[in-house]
């Protein structure tokens, strides 16, 4: 085995602690993906190798009638730690991704070029011919959408919705996790603030004739005094205090894809601050970049 560096470790957790809930979002609403895992019951294990950090986390999916028998009706859950079957369990399927190290573990979920991305041949050659594994194959690629590369054109509105929707869900659980973890930026950034919420909203996707075909999208971080939160929606029990409101998902690929920097989003109309701390935008931003940063290709990174 071997010893991979902290920022390897982090950029890991991160992807088992954020990146992968982020998977529900294309299981509850994109229709091939609503189809494929319709009937499957199984439960996918990763795991790496690391001589003071091995990671695991395990991935249960499950049918409508086999979640309302094992696991109150909740037909999709990430849990940090290896799987171990329980009581009622036994028969349920288990596919195993093991990693022989961290290193090739993030090849795979953020590598550079295909060569990195091999480390995913050889869990997959164990698993092939069980039930739903290219269905699950195919989920993980749809993780890809977030990358910076994937910039789908007004011409594809669900796309456009997707992509924005896992992006803002993935960045503030990654935000919140980071802090936990002690990661040094934002674990001093956030100890200095009160109860703020930092707000994302953007507005309903529309078609040619306005009318709604995709509903708006909400994400949020709330912050206080160290503490974190990562959530979804709109943060209705007080006021944001940054409020980053974007009229639709097309604006927010500008950001999103860095098409502009901060500043130039906001003078060019695709994002507007609001909120008694609209000066804490900036750096917050800067931070957001960084996290995102943690999660995706070096190549990319400017």
């Amino acid at each position: 085995m071997s010893k991979a560096i902290a920022e390897d470790v982090l950029a890991a957790k991160l992807f088992m602690r954020a990146a992968f809930p982020v998977m529900r979002v294309p299981l509850e609403e994109d229709p091939a993906m609503v189809k494929k895992f319709a009937n499957l019951n199984t439960i996918v294990e990763f795991t790496a190798e690391d001589d003071e950090n091995p990671l695991a986390c395990h991935l249960i999916f499950l049918s409508q009638e086999k979640a309302d028998e094992l696991l109150e009706g909740k037909r999709f859950k990430v849990v940090q730690s290896a799987y171990v079957a329980s009581e009622g369990w036994e028969k349920i399927q288990v596919m195993r991704f093991h990693f022989k190290d961290i290193k090739t573990f993030l090849g795979v979920l953020k590598g550079n070029g295909i060569g990195d991305m091999l480390g995913i041949l050889p869990p997959v050659v164990k698993n092939i011919t069980k039930k739903g594994a290219l269905s699950f194959i195919f989920l993980l690629l749809s993780l890809t959408k977030m990358m910076p590369n994937f910039v789908p054109g007004e011409d594809q509105p669900f796309q456009q919705y997707l992509k924005v929707k896992m992006s803002l869900y993935l960045i503030t659980t990654a935000m919140s996790v980071a802090t936990k973890l002690g990661w040094k930026p934002l674990a001093d950034w956030t100890a200095k603030q009160t109860d703020r919420v930092y707000q994302f909203k953007v507005g309903p996707t529309k078609d040619k004739d306005g009318k709604e075909i995709y509903p708006e999208i909400g994400a949020y971080l709330r912050v206080k005094f160290g503490n974190t939160k990562g959530g979804r929606g709109i943060y209705t029990r007080k006021s944001p205090f940054v409020l980053l409101q974007f009229p639709n998902p097309s604006g927010t690929l500008d950001v999103l894809t860095g098409k502009y920097d901060f500043v130039g989003a906001v003078s060019h109309g695709c994002v507007a601050v609001i909120g008694a701390g609209d000066s804490y935008a900036v750096y917050f931003n800067e931070l957001m970049t960084k996290v995102q940063n943690m999660l995706i290709p070096s190549k990319y990174i400017k």
